[in-house]
C-alpha cells in the first residue's frame, strides 16, 4: 500500500514540477518547493506516526527551510520568465512542496514496514518510472521520445544519481526521525547554488550567502538534535 500509495503522489508531482518550471526559473521554484517540505513533514510526522524531534532539532528544521526559501525568495523578479504573475509560480511552487512532504512522509514509513531500503527503491523507481514515462510518451509523442533519445546519457546519469540519493536518504530514515532527514536532505538547494554560481556563472550574493549559513546553522541544530 505504501508503493502503490507513493507510486500516485510521485506522480503528481512530477507533472506539477513540469508545470511550475515552465512558469518560472528554477531558481524561484526549486527552492520554494523544496523550502517547505520539511515544515510539512515535521508536522505531518507528529501528527501521523508520533514522531517530534526535539526542541533543538526542531528549530534546526525551521532553519533548514528558512535558508532554503530564502535562498528562492532572493530571486527579484516579480513574474515569471514568460510574463505570468510571481504569485502563480509561488502557488504552483508551495503545491508542489505539499506532494514532496506527502510522499516523503508514506515512503519513510513505508521502508519501515518493507525491512529493506533496497528492494523498496528498485520497485518505486520502476513503477513510477514506467508509469510517468507512458504518460509523458501518450502526451508527447514520437517528438518527445526522440528529444529523450537525443539526451539519453545525461537522463541515465540523472536517473542513476535521483535515485541512489534518494536510497541514502531512505536508508537514513529506517532509523531516524524522518523530520529531520528530510531537513537535512533539502540542504542539497544550497550545494545547487554554489554550483550554479562556480559553473553556470549565476550571482550568489549577499542574501544567497545568509540563507546559506542559516542552512549551516540548521544542520548543526539537527545534528546536536538527533
Amino acid at each position: 500500500p505504501h508503493l502503490a500509495a507513493s507510486v500516485a503522489v510521485h506522480l503528481v508531482y512530477f507533472a506539477l514540477l513540469v508545470v511550475a518550471y515552465r512558469s518560472a526559473d528554477l531558481s524561484l521554484v526549486y527552492p520554494i518547493a523544496r523550502g517547505l517540505p520539511p515544515l510539512l513533514v515535521a508536522v505531518g510526522a507528529q501528527i501521523f506516526i508520533g514522531e517530534r524531534p526535539t526542541p533543538v532539532g526542531a528549530l534546526g528544521v525551521v532553519c533548514i527551510a528558512t535558508g532554503v526559501l530564502m535562498v528562492g525568495f532572493a530571486v527579484k523578479t516579480k513574474e515569471g520568465e514568460d510574463g505570468r504573475p510571481r504569485a502563480r509560480s509561488i502557488g504552483l511552487a508551495a503545491l508542489t512542496a505539499v506532494f514532496i512532504g506527502g510522499y516523503t512522509l508514506i515512503d519513510g514509513t513505508g521502508v519501515r514496514e518493507a525491512g529493506g531500503t533496497l528492494s523498496y527503491v528498485v520497485w518505486l523507481t520502476a513503477l513510477e518510472g514506467t508509469l510517468f514515462a507512458l504518460g509523458a510518451l501518450a502526451v508527447g509523442g514520437r517528438s518527445l521520445a526522440r528529444d529523450v533519445w537525443a539526451r539519453k546519457g545525461v537522463a541515465a546519469l540523472t536517473g542513476v544519481m535521483s535515485a541512489g540519493g534518494y536510497a541514502i536518504v531512505l536508508f537514513a530514515m529506517e532509523d531516524s526521525p524522518i523530520a529531520l532527514v528530510a531537513a537535512l536532505r533539502e540542504t542539497a538547494v544550497i550545494f545547487a547554488a554554489i554550483i550554479g554560481c562556480a559553473i553556470l556563472k549565476e550571482p550568489f550574493g549577499p542574501r544567497r550567502i545568509a540563507a546559506a549559513a542559516v542552512v549551516a546553522a540548521g544542520a548543526v541544530l539537527v545534528r546536536l538534535g538527533g
